[in-house]
């Protein structure tokens, strides 16, 4: 675990930082994809929902976050969920789940040929309460995404492998892999419909687990309106195409309002 914090520490070190006051540089514009993160350094204001349906029930999270250049190249992203739980055979349960912050840490820009590289880590603290299902998780994430606009096309891709480390927790520490490819096609100013293909496999985990050594993938069509300047909303449904899945179906909902 430590080897891999301070490889993502020499990453970012060893990028060309501006200074102070050239917080707002340039970046690719890139449409908002519903899963794969946006190798994009960002000073926005986000509200997520996303409402999944499976053979346990349902769940839906509503998450609020904030996000906002440190650096240049460096971005902080604070997110707090709201959790509700519909299992099918117990009653319904609610409340805050856990908080994450994401580092983001841009890599490589080219204007000329428009693409982004950037690199990060996501910590999910144990703010949510496990007996109840509402998290109480501390998980470590690393990722790595990428962007390149080909005239109105944008084409963004992300692997992230997520590494449970709640040493207090009864069973095998959960680890997952998950890898996505988001394309947008700019009709207008104001519309962009996507398409985003996903995948999940757990390589660690409980053996009760639906995804343990299996992949799902599954195929996120949506579209993106931008009918203010500064504010965009996103929308999309998540399908599974596979037989193992974490669920039948999720809906994927995004307000984003920059500043």
């Amino acid at each position: 675990m430590s080897r891999l914090i301070v490889v993502l520490v020499l990453v970012f070190v060893s990028a060309p930082i501006a200074s102070a006051q050239d917080v707002e540089d340039p970046n690719v514009a890139f449409f908002y994809p519903l899963l794969t993160r946006r190798p994009v350094i960002e000073r926005e204001l986000e509200f997520r929902v996303n409402h999944e349906k499976g053979a346990a029930g349902r769940l839906t999270e509503l998450r609020s976050a904030v996000e906002f250049p440190v650096l240049p190249r460096w971005q902080i992203e604070l997110e707090i969920p709201l959790v509700f739980r519909s299992p099918r055979d117990a009653r319904s349960l609610g409340g805050v789940g856990d908080l994450t912050v994401e580092n983001k840490f841009l890599v490589y820009r080219s204007l000329d040929y428009p693409a982004q590289v950037a690199a990060g880590f996501e910590a999910r603290l144990p703010s949510g309460s496990e007996r109840r299902g509402l998290g109480g998780e501390a998980a470590l994430e690393p990722f790595l995404t990428g962007g390149i606009a080909i005239g109105d096309i944008d084409v963004l891709a992300e692997v992230a492998y997520e590494l449970n480390i709640n040493a207090h927790v009864p069973g095998p520490e959960e680890q997952q892999l998950t890898a996505g490819t988001a394309v947008g096609y700019r009709v207008s100013r104001c519309y962009t419909p996507l398409l985003e293909l996903t995948t999940r496999t757990v390589t660690r985990g409980e053996e009760t687990s639906a995804l343990l050594h299996r992949m799902q993938v599954s195929l996120t069509p949506g579209l993106n309106l931008r009918l203010w300047p500064a504010t965009t909303f996103a929308l999309g449904i998540e399908l599974p195409v596979t037989h193992a899945r974490a669920f039948d179906y999720a809906l994927r909902a995004r307000f984003i309002r920059e500043f």
